[in-house]
């Protein structure tokens, strides 16, 4: 029987150890839901609404602000079109070109269809891949929906093996007109 009650002893302490921290907790709820309400005044006036002219400054920086949200979607495509159509290798059969007609007019589809038609492949490995550094958004028709774009380029070029790699940097042109919307290579010039 020592065992018995020593096991009730210890359960009963649990119990009230408990019941200790069930109390404490709702008392330390309460206490922090009556926190003492301070009373401030304050004094307010009629605001005078003024009508500033914006300042030079001001009017150069809303204009900057519009001339990048215009260029933003224009530079985006170039960038994404010239790292892929840049980058290539005799094994992978004009993959790069195929991927990046979406985004060509259809015109420059028909260039580039044309071309890898005329073109032998290589028995001996090349590969190209490209990164672009900079773009410069050299002229943009909103309203006609056409831009130039330049972009400057470092291209690794693998020539006999994957491995033998030399460095170039190459600037390309693009033109772009906009078709329904959407901003669509018409030209690609390898400077």
């Amino acid at each position: 029987m020592t065992t018995r009650k020593m096991l009730l002893t210890f359960i009963g302490l649990i119990v009230l150890v408990l019941l200790l921290l069930i109390l404490w907790l709702f008392w330390f709820l309460l206490r922090s839901d009556k926190t003492p309400e301070v009373g401030i005044e304050i004094e307010t006036s009629p605001i005078e609404e003024t009508l500033q002219e914006p300042t030079l400054k001001e009017q150069q920086l809303k204009q900057e602000q519009n001339t990048r949200n215009q260029t933003a979607g224009v530079t985006s495509v170039a960038k994404m079109f010239t790292e892929r159509y840049g980058s290539h290798s005799n094994e992978a059969n004009f993959q790069n070109l195929i991927d990046v007609f979406p985004i060509m007019t259809d015109e420059f589809v028909q260039e580039s269809k044309d071309m890898i038609a005329k073109t032998a492949i290589s028995e001996t490995y090349y590969g190209v891949t490209t990164s672009v550094l900079t773009v410069t958004v050299e002229k943009i028709d909103e309203a006609k929906g056409a831009a130039t774009i330049r972009l400057n380029t470092q291209r690794e070029i693998a020539k006999d093996s994957p491995q033998n790699i030399s460095v170039e940097n190459q600037e390309i042109v693009l033109e772009l007109v906009r078709l329904e919307g959407v901003w669509k290579v018409a030209s690609a010039n390898w400077q």
